[in-house]
Protein backbone atom coordinates (compact mmCIF):
# COMPACT_ATOMS: atom_id res chain seq x y z
CA UNK A 1 0.00 0.00 0.00
CA UNK A 2 1.34 3.43 -0.94
CA UNK A 3 1.92 5.88 1.85
CA UNK A 4 0.44 9.36 1.72
CA UNK A 5 2.98 12.12 1.34
CA UNK A 6 1.37 14.01 4.19
CA UNK A 7 2.00 11.07 6.50
CA UNK A 8 5.62 10.57 5.48
CA UNK A 9 8.00 11.78 8.19
CA UNK A 10 11.15 11.86 6.06
CA UNK A 11 11.03 13.61 2.70
CA UNK A 12 13.08 11.75 0.06
CA UNK A 13 16.27 13.36 -1.20
CA UNK A 14 16.59 14.53 -4.80
CA UNK A 15 18.85 11.57 -5.49
CA UNK A 16 16.19 9.17 -4.22
CA UNK A 17 13.47 10.90 -6.20
CA UNK A 18 15.52 10.81 -9.38
CA UNK A 19 16.26 7.12 -8.85
CA UNK A 20 12.53 6.43 -8.53
CA UNK A 21 11.77 8.46 -11.64
CA UNK A 22 14.33 6.51 -13.64
CA UNK A 23 11.97 3.53 -13.46
CA UNK A 24 9.08 5.48 -14.98
CA UNK A 25 8.18 4.82 -18.64
CA UNK A 26 7.58 8.56 -18.93
CA UNK A 27 11.17 9.32 -17.94
CA UNK A 28 12.45 6.73 -20.37
CA UNK A 29 10.38 8.27 -23.16
CA UNK A 30 11.52 11.81 -22.36
CA UNK A 31 15.20 10.80 -22.27
CA UNK A 32 14.94 8.81 -25.49
CA UNK A 33 13.32 11.76 -27.22
CA UNK A 34 16.05 14.07 -25.90
CA UNK A 35 18.72 11.82 -27.42
CA UNK A 36 16.91 11.93 -30.75
CA UNK A 37 16.64 15.74 -30.56
CA UNK A 38 20.37 16.09 -29.95
CA UNK A 39 20.95 14.31 -33.24
CA UNK A 40 18.41 16.45 -35.10
CA UNK A 41 15.85 13.64 -35.24
CA UNK A 42 12.58 12.74 -33.57
CA UNK A 43 9.31 14.65 -33.27
CA UNK A 44 8.97 18.41 -33.13
CA UNK A 45 9.66 19.81 -29.67
CA UNK A 46 10.15 23.11 -27.85
CA UNK A 47 13.77 22.17 -27.09
CA UNK A 48 14.80 21.40 -30.66
CA UNK A 49 17.98 23.20 -31.72
CA UNK A 50 18.58 21.25 -34.93
CA UNK A 51 16.16 19.57 -37.34
CA UNK A 52 17.58 17.42 -40.12
CA UNK A 53 14.73 15.35 -41.62
CA UNK A 54 17.32 12.96 -43.03
CA UNK A 55 19.70 15.64 -44.35
CA UNK A 56 23.36 16.06 -43.39
CA UNK A 57 24.06 18.80 -40.84
CA UNK A 58 26.57 20.49 -43.16
CA UNK A 59 23.81 20.88 -45.77
CA UNK A 60 21.43 22.84 -43.51
CA UNK A 61 20.70 26.20 -45.17
CA UNK A 62 18.18 27.70 -42.71
CA UNK A 63 18.52 29.20 -39.25
CA UNK A 64 15.25 30.05 -37.52
CA UNK A 65 15.32 32.82 -34.90
CA UNK A 66 12.27 32.52 -32.66
CA UNK A 67 11.22 33.69 -29.23
CA UNK A 68 12.49 31.78 -26.23
CA UNK A 69 9.18 31.37 -24.40
CA UNK A 70 6.99 30.26 -27.30
CA UNK A 71 4.80 33.35 -27.01
CA UNK A 72 5.18 34.86 -30.49
CA UNK A 73 2.32 33.94 -32.86
CA UNK A 74 4.34 34.90 -35.93
CA UNK A 75 7.18 32.61 -34.86
CA UNK A 76 4.68 29.82 -34.35
CA UNK A 77 3.42 30.07 -37.95
CA UNK A 78 6.94 29.61 -39.30
CA UNK A 79 7.78 26.89 -36.81
CA UNK A 80 4.81 24.82 -37.98
CA UNK A 81 5.61 25.48 -41.64
CA UNK A 82 9.24 24.41 -41.28
CA UNK A 83 8.09 21.19 -39.65
CA UNK A 84 5.34 20.46 -42.17
CA UNK A 85 7.63 21.09 -45.15
CA UNK A 86 10.42 19.17 -43.40
CA UNK A 87 12.97 21.85 -44.18
CA UNK A 88 16.23 21.17 -42.32
CA UNK A 89 16.95 24.06 -39.96
CA UNK A 90 18.79 25.26 -36.89
CA UNK A 91 17.11 27.15 -34.05
CA UNK A 92 18.31 30.24 -32.23
CA UNK A 93 16.11 31.42 -29.36
CA UNK A 94 15.81 35.17 -28.75
CA UNK A 95 13.89 37.04 -26.05
CA UNK A 96 10.89 39.12 -26.99
CA UNK A 97 11.26 42.72 -25.80
CA UNK A 98 8.38 42.25 -23.38
CA UNK A 99 10.27 39.76 -21.21
CA UNK A 100 14.02 40.26 -21.62
CA UNK A 101 16.98 41.81 -23.38
CA UNK A 102 17.99 40.70 -26.84
CA UNK A 103 21.55 39.53 -27.47
CA UNK A 104 23.86 42.16 -28.97
CA UNK A 105 24.88 39.68 -31.66
CA UNK A 106 21.27 39.43 -32.83
CA UNK A 107 20.73 43.20 -32.77
CA UNK A 108 23.86 43.62 -34.87
CA UNK A 109 22.14 41.54 -37.56
CA UNK A 110 18.59 42.82 -37.03
CA UNK A 111 18.70 46.36 -35.50
CA UNK A 112 14.91 46.41 -35.04
CA UNK A 113 15.13 43.25 -32.95
CA UNK A 114 11.84 42.04 -34.41
CA UNK A 115 10.98 38.35 -34.56
CA UNK A 116 10.69 36.01 -36.33
CA UNK A 117 13.76 35.99 -38.55
CA UNK A 118 14.95 33.29 -40.91
CA UNK A 119 18.48 33.21 -42.25
CA UNK A 120 18.76 31.40 -45.59
CA UNK A 121 22.22 30.96 -47.07
CA UNK A 122 23.45 33.88 -44.96
CA UNK A 123 20.60 36.25 -45.90
CA UNK A 124 18.46 37.55 -43.03
CA UNK A 125 14.74 37.75 -43.81
CA UNK A 126 12.00 39.29 -41.65
CA UNK A 127 8.17 39.43 -41.77
CA UNK A 128 6.50 36.06 -41.30
CA UNK A 129 4.32 36.01 -44.43
CA UNK A 130 7.25 37.10 -46.62
CA UNK A 131 9.38 34.37 -45.05
CA UNK A 132 6.70 31.75 -45.69
CA UNK A 133 6.52 32.72 -49.37
CA UNK A 134 10.31 32.54 -49.70
CA UNK A 135 10.44 29.16 -47.97
CA UNK A 136 7.81 27.91 -50.39
CA UNK A 137 9.88 29.09 -53.34
CA UNK A 138 13.26 27.85 -52.06
CA UNK A 139 11.99 24.48 -50.82
CA UNK A 140 9.27 23.38 -53.25
CA UNK A 141 9.38 19.67 -52.46
CA UNK A 142 6.35 19.74 -50.14
CA UNK A 143 3.90 22.23 -51.65
CA UNK A 144 1.90 24.37 -49.21
CA UNK A 145 0.60 26.91 -51.77
CA UNK A 146 -0.48 25.28 -55.05
CA UNK A 147 -0.26 27.61 -58.07
CA UNK A 148 -3.88 27.03 -58.98
CA UNK A 149 -4.93 28.23 -55.50
CA UNK A 150 -3.22 31.67 -55.54
CA UNK A 151 -6.43 33.69 -55.95
CA UNK A 152 -8.29 31.74 -53.28
CA UNK A 153 -5.30 32.00 -50.94
CA UNK A 154 -5.14 35.79 -51.32
CA UNK A 155 -8.87 36.06 -50.60
CA UNK A 156 -8.53 33.91 -47.49
CA UNK A 157 -5.48 35.85 -46.26
CA UNK A 158 -7.50 39.07 -46.47
CA UNK A 159 -10.26 37.39 -44.47
CA UNK A 160 -7.67 36.42 -41.83
CA UNK A 161 -6.66 40.07 -41.47
CA UNK A 162 -10.34 40.99 -41.03
CA UNK A 163 -10.72 38.33 -38.35
CA UNK A 164 -7.62 39.62 -36.59
CA UNK A 165 -8.93 43.20 -36.71
CA UNK A 166 -12.35 42.18 -35.36
CA UNK A 167 -10.67 40.21 -32.55
CA UNK A 168 -8.60 43.22 -31.53
CA UNK A 169 -11.70 45.42 -31.62
CA UNK A 170 -13.62 43.01 -29.40
CA UNK A 171 -10.97 42.27 -26.78
CA UNK A 172 -8.48 45.16 -26.66
CA UNK A 173 -10.24 48.34 -27.84
CA UNK A 174 -13.09 49.37 -25.54
CA UNK A 175 -13.30 52.81 -27.21
CA UNK A 176 -14.63 51.20 -30.39
CA UNK A 177 -18.39 50.47 -30.79
CA UNK A 178 -20.01 48.81 -27.77
CA UNK A 179 -19.40 45.19 -26.80
CA UNK A 180 -22.51 43.86 -28.52
CA UNK A 181 -21.55 45.47 -31.82
CA UNK A 182 -17.92 44.37 -31.59
CA UNK A 183 -18.93 40.86 -30.62
CA UNK A 184 -21.45 40.60 -33.43
CA UNK A 185 -18.80 41.71 -35.93
CA UNK A 186 -16.30 39.17 -34.67
CA UNK A 187 -18.85 36.36 -34.74
CA UNK A 188 -19.95 37.33 -38.27
CA UNK A 189 -16.37 37.11 -39.52
CA UNK A 190 -15.97 33.77 -37.74
CA UNK A 191 -19.05 32.60 -39.67
CA UNK A 192 -17.29 33.55 -42.92
CA UNK A 193 -14.15 31.69 -41.86
CA UNK A 194 -16.18 28.62 -40.97
CA UNK A 195 -17.97 28.78 -44.32
CA UNK A 196 -14.62 28.99 -46.15
CA UNK A 197 -13.39 25.91 -44.32
CA UNK A 198 -16.53 24.04 -45.32
CA UNK A 199 -16.10 24.90 -49.00
CA UNK A 200 -13.29 22.40 -49.61
CA UNK A 201 -13.05 18.66 -48.93
CA UNK A 202 -11.10 17.80 -45.81
CA UNK A 203 -10.29 20.14 -42.93
CA UNK A 204 -7.87 22.54 -44.66
CA UNK A 205 -8.56 25.94 -46.25
CA UNK A 206 -7.12 24.99 -49.65
CA UNK A 207 -8.14 21.35 -49.54
CA UNK A 208 -5.60 18.59 -49.90
CA UNK A 209 -4.26 16.13 -47.35
CA UNK A 210 -1.96 18.52 -45.47
CA UNK A 211 -2.19 22.08 -44.13
CA UNK A 212 -0.85 24.93 -46.23
CA UNK A 213 0.32 28.52 -45.93
CA UNK A 214 -3.21 29.80 -45.35
CA UNK A 215 -3.71 27.36 -42.47
CA UNK A 216 -0.37 28.38 -40.93
CA UNK A 217 -1.32 32.04 -41.19
CA UNK A 218 -4.60 31.50 -39.36
CA UNK A 219 -3.81 28.96 -36.69
CA UNK A 220 -1.54 30.85 -34.28
CA UNK A 221 -3.95 33.75 -33.82
CA UNK A 222 -7.04 31.53 -33.76
CA UNK A 223 -5.33 29.66 -30.92
CA UNK A 224 -5.00 32.94 -29.02
CA UNK A 225 -8.57 33.93 -29.87
CA UNK A 226 -9.85 30.69 -28.31
CA UNK A 227 -8.28 31.67 -24.98
CA UNK A 228 -8.86 35.42 -24.97
CA UNK A 229 -12.48 35.70 -26.10
CA UNK A 230 -13.43 33.02 -23.57
CA UNK A 231 -11.50 34.58 -20.70
CA UNK A 232 -12.41 38.22 -21.28
CA UNK A 233 -15.73 37.98 -23.15
CA UNK A 234 -17.25 34.64 -22.19
CA UNK A 235 -17.38 33.49 -25.82
CA UNK A 236 -16.65 29.80 -26.35
CA UNK A 237 -15.33 29.14 -29.86
CA UNK A 238 -14.53 25.46 -29.33
CA UNK A 239 -17.00 22.61 -29.53
CA UNK A 240 -19.95 24.59 -30.93
CA UNK A 241 -22.16 23.54 -33.82
CA UNK A 242 -22.09 27.11 -35.15
CA UNK A 243 -18.39 26.83 -36.03
CA UNK A 244 -18.24 23.09 -36.68
CA UNK A 245 -15.81 23.41 -39.59
CA UNK A 246 -13.46 25.51 -37.48
CA UNK A 247 -13.57 22.84 -34.79
CA UNK A 248 -12.78 20.12 -37.32
CA UNK A 249 -9.84 22.22 -38.55
CA UNK A 250 -8.49 22.72 -35.02
CA UNK A 251 -8.81 19.02 -34.22
CA UNK A 252 -6.93 18.19 -37.41
CA UNK A 253 -4.10 20.50 -36.33
CA UNK A 254 -4.08 19.05 -32.81
CA UNK A 255 -3.49 15.58 -34.28
CA UNK A 256 -0.26 16.75 -35.98
CA UNK A 257 3.10 16.66 -34.13
CA UNK A 258 4.10 19.97 -35.75
CA UNK A 259 1.26 21.72 -33.95
CA UNK A 260 1.36 19.72 -30.73
CA UNK A 261 4.93 20.92 -30.13
CA UNK A 262 4.04 24.59 -30.58
CA UNK A 263 0.61 24.79 -28.94
CA UNK A 264 0.29 26.72 -25.70
CA UNK A 265 -2.41 26.66 -23.02
CA UNK A 266 -5.03 29.27 -22.21
CA UNK A 267 -3.33 30.52 -19.04
CA UNK A 268 -0.03 31.12 -20.80
CA UNK A 269 -1.85 33.07 -23.50
CA UNK A 270 -3.83 35.14 -21.01
CA UNK A 271 -0.47 36.19 -19.55
CA UNK A 272 1.44 36.59 -22.82
CA UNK A 273 -1.19 38.41 -24.89
CA UNK A 274 -1.42 41.75 -22.99
CA UNK A 275 2.31 42.58 -23.26
CA UNK A 276 1.99 42.17 -27.03
CA UNK A 277 -1.46 43.60 -27.77
CA UNK A 278 -2.52 45.56 -24.71
CA UNK A 279 -4.86 44.66 -21.84
CA UNK A 280 -7.98 42.62 -22.43
CA UNK A 281 -11.20 44.26 -21.24
CA UNK A 282 -13.51 41.78 -19.50
CA UNK A 283 -17.27 41.60 -19.82
CA UNK A 284 -19.38 40.66 -16.84
CA UNK A 285 -21.21 37.38 -17.37
CA UNK A 286 -21.40 33.89 -15.94
CA UNK A 287 -19.21 32.36 -18.64
CA UNK A 288 -16.44 34.84 -17.92
CA UNK A 289 -16.65 33.95 -14.23
CA UNK A 290 -16.45 30.25 -15.06
CA UNK A 291 -13.54 30.76 -17.46
CA UNK A 292 -11.56 32.79 -14.94
CA UNK A 293 -12.10 30.02 -12.40
CA UNK A 294 -10.79 27.37 -14.79
CA UNK A 295 -8.01 29.14 -16.69
CA UNK A 296 -6.07 30.82 -13.92
CA UNK A 297 -6.34 32.41 -10.51
CA UNK A 298 -6.64 31.51 -6.86
CA UNK A 299 -9.61 29.23 -7.52
CA UNK A 300 -7.90 27.40 -10.38
CA UNK A 301 -5.55 24.45 -10.43
CA UNK A 302 -7.09 22.23 -7.80
CA UNK A 303 -6.81 18.49 -7.34
CA UNK A 304 -7.99 16.30 -8.85
CA UNK A 305 -6.99 17.74 -12.22
CA UNK A 306 -9.76 17.14 -14.72
CA UNK A 307 -8.82 17.36 -18.39
CA UNK A 308 -11.21 16.34 -21.14
CA UNK A 309 -11.80 16.74 -24.83
CA UNK A 310 -15.05 18.62 -24.22
CA UNK A 311 -14.05 20.97 -21.37
CA UNK A 312 -13.79 24.75 -21.48
CA UNK A 313 -10.18 24.20 -22.51
CA UNK A 314 -10.42 20.99 -24.53
CA UNK A 315 -7.54 18.52 -24.48
CA UNK A 316 -7.82 16.06 -27.37
CA UNK A 317 -6.74 12.47 -26.86
CA UNK A 318 -3.82 13.06 -29.24
CA UNK A 319 -2.32 15.49 -26.71
CA UNK A 320 -3.19 13.65 -23.50
CA UNK A 321 -1.18 10.58 -22.49
CA UNK A 322 -3.04 10.20 -19.21
CA UNK A 323 -2.77 11.44 -15.64
CA UNK A 324 0.25 9.40 -14.56
CA UNK A 325 2.29 10.40 -17.59
CA UNK A 326 1.47 14.06 -16.94
CA UNK A 327 2.43 13.79 -13.26
CA UNK A 328 5.68 12.02 -14.05
CA UNK A 329 6.60 14.52 -16.77
CA UNK A 330 6.16 17.38 -14.28
CA UNK A 331 8.13 15.50 -11.62
CA UNK A 332 10.97 14.78 -14.02
CA UNK A 333 11.19 18.42 -15.12
CA UNK A 334 11.49 19.61 -11.52
CA UNK A 335 13.85 16.89 -10.31
CA UNK A 336 16.18 17.26 -13.29
CA UNK A 337 16.80 20.96 -12.64
CA UNK A 338 15.98 21.17 -8.93
CA UNK A 339 18.80 23.46 -7.78
CA UNK A 340 18.01 26.16 -10.32
CA UNK A 341 14.27 25.87 -9.79
CA UNK A 342 14.66 26.26 -6.01
CA UNK A 343 16.68 29.40 -6.60
CA UNK A 344 14.11 30.69 -9.08
CA UNK A 345 11.21 30.13 -6.63
CA UNK A 346 13.09 32.06 -3.94
CA UNK A 347 12.57 35.17 -6.05
CA UNK A 348 9.09 35.15 -4.56
CA UNK A 349 10.60 36.61 -1.37
CA UNK A 350 13.48 38.38 -3.09
CA UNK A 351 13.94 41.76 -4.70
CA UNK A 352 12.62 42.88 -8.05
CA UNK A 353 15.17 43.43 -10.77
CA UNK A 354 16.53 46.93 -11.32
CA UNK A 355 15.44 46.65 -14.94
CA UNK A 356 11.82 45.68 -15.55
CA UNK A 357 9.99 44.50 -18.64
CA UNK A 358 6.44 44.83 -19.92
CA UNK A 359 5.36 41.27 -19.22
CA UNK A 360 4.23 41.22 -15.57
CA UNK A 361 5.61 37.74 -14.87
CA UNK A 362 8.97 38.44 -16.49
CA UNK A 363 11.71 39.67 -14.16
CA UNK A 364 15.02 38.22 -15.41
CA UNK A 365 17.09 40.42 -13.11
CA UNK A 366 15.18 39.59 -9.91
CA UNK A 367 17.29 38.63 -6.91
CA UNK A 368 16.23 35.51 -4.95
CA UNK A 369 16.09 35.45 -1.18
CA UNK A 370 18.11 32.32 -0.46
CA UNK A 371 17.13 32.38 3.22
CA UNK A 372 14.11 30.38 2.05
CA UNK A 373 16.02 27.88 -0.07
CA UNK A 374 15.95 24.96 2.38
CA UNK A 375 12.19 25.24 2.95
CA UNK A 376 11.48 25.71 -0.76
CA UNK A 377 13.71 22.73 -1.51
CA UNK A 378 11.84 20.56 0.97
CA UNK A 379 8.43 21.62 -0.35
CA UNK A 380 9.43 20.87 -3.92
CA UNK A 381 10.63 17.42 -2.90
CA UNK A 382 7.24 16.83 -1.25
CA UNK A 383 5.55 17.98 -4.46
CA UNK A 384 7.68 15.73 -6.65
CA UNK A 385 7.05 12.72 -4.38
CA UNK A 386 3.30 13.36 -4.66
CA UNK A 387 3.57 13.73 -8.43
CA UNK A 388 5.35 10.39 -8.63
CA UNK A 389 2.99 8.50 -6.33
CA UNK A 390 -0.29 10.26 -7.08
CA UNK A 391 -0.96 10.43 -3.34
CA UNK A 392 -1.96 14.10 -3.01
CA UNK A 393 -5.62 14.56 -2.12
CA UNK A 394 -7.83 17.67 -2.16
CA UNK A 395 -7.64 19.69 1.02
CA UNK A 396 -8.53 23.10 2.42
CA UNK A 397 -6.00 25.81 3.06
CA UNK A 398 -4.63 26.06 6.59
CA UNK A 399 -5.47 29.39 8.22
CA UNK A 400 -3.83 31.33 11.01
CA UNK A 401 -0.38 30.39 9.74
CA UNK A 402 2.92 32.04 10.63
CA UNK A 403 4.65 34.69 8.57
CA UNK A 404 7.24 32.10 7.54
CA UNK A 405 4.54 29.89 6.05
CA UNK A 406 3.07 32.87 4.21
CA UNK A 407 6.51 33.67 2.82
CA UNK A 408 7.04 30.08 1.69
CA UNK A 409 3.66 30.14 -0.02
CA UNK A 410 4.75 33.24 -1.92
CA UNK A 411 7.82 31.41 -3.19
CA UNK A 412 5.77 28.45 -4.38
CA UNK A 413 3.17 30.74 -5.97
CA UNK A 414 5.94 32.62 -7.77
CA UNK A 415 6.99 29.36 -9.40
CA UNK A 416 3.44 28.16 -10.05
CA UNK A 417 2.43 31.32 -11.89
CA UNK A 418 5.45 31.12 -14.20
CA UNK A 419 5.02 27.59 -15.51
CA UNK A 420 4.64 28.17 -19.25
CA UNK A 421 3.38 25.92 -22.04
CA UNK A 422 5.05 24.74 -24.25
CA UNK A 423 8.27 26.33 -22.96
CA UNK A 424 8.50 24.31 -19.73
CA UNK A 425 6.33 21.24 -20.28
CA UNK A 426 3.14 19.97 -21.87
CA UNK A 427 -0.26 21.36 -20.86
CA UNK A 428 -1.35 18.23 -18.92
CA UNK A 429 1.97 18.24 -17.02
CA UNK A 430 1.72 21.97 -16.31
CA UNK A 431 -1.78 21.53 -14.89
CA UNK A 432 -0.57 18.74 -12.60
CA UNK A 433 2.37 20.79 -11.38
CA UNK A 434 0.30 23.92 -10.74
CA UNK A 435 -2.34 21.91 -8.86
CA UNK A 436 0.26 20.07 -6.77
CA UNK A 437 1.99 23.34 -5.87
CA UNK A 438 -1.38 24.66 -4.72
CA UNK A 439 -1.91 21.48 -2.72
CA UNK A 440 1.44 21.94 -1.00
CA UNK A 441 0.68 25.56 -0.18
CA UNK A 442 -2.66 24.55 1.33
CA UNK A 443 -1.15 21.87 3.55
CA UNK A 444 1.58 24.11 4.97
CA UNK A 445 0.92 25.07 8.56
Amino acid sequence: MRKSVRATAVVPTWEELRATLEKSPTTQRIKAEAEERAAGRGPAHQDNRLRLFGAREEDVRVTFYRDHAGWCPYCQKLWIMLEEKQIPYRVEKINMRSYGDKPKEFLAKIPSGLLPVVEIDGQMITESLVIMQILEREFPERVTLPEDKFDLANKLLKLERQLFSDWCGLVFRPSLPGPLGARAGFEKTLDEVDKALGATPGPWFLGGENPGIVDFQYVSHVERMNASVLYWKGLQMRGTTRWANLEKWLLAFEARPSYQATKSDYYTHIMDIPPQYGPGYPDKNATVDEAVGVIGGETSWRLPVKLSADGLEPVPDAMNRGEEDARHEAAYKIAKNAENIVKFACRGMGEEGAKRFQAPLADPYAQPNMNYSSKVDESLRVVVQALIDGTAVPTTRSTGVTSDVKSLRKCLAYLRDRVGVPRDMSYPAAMQLRAHLNWRMETLS
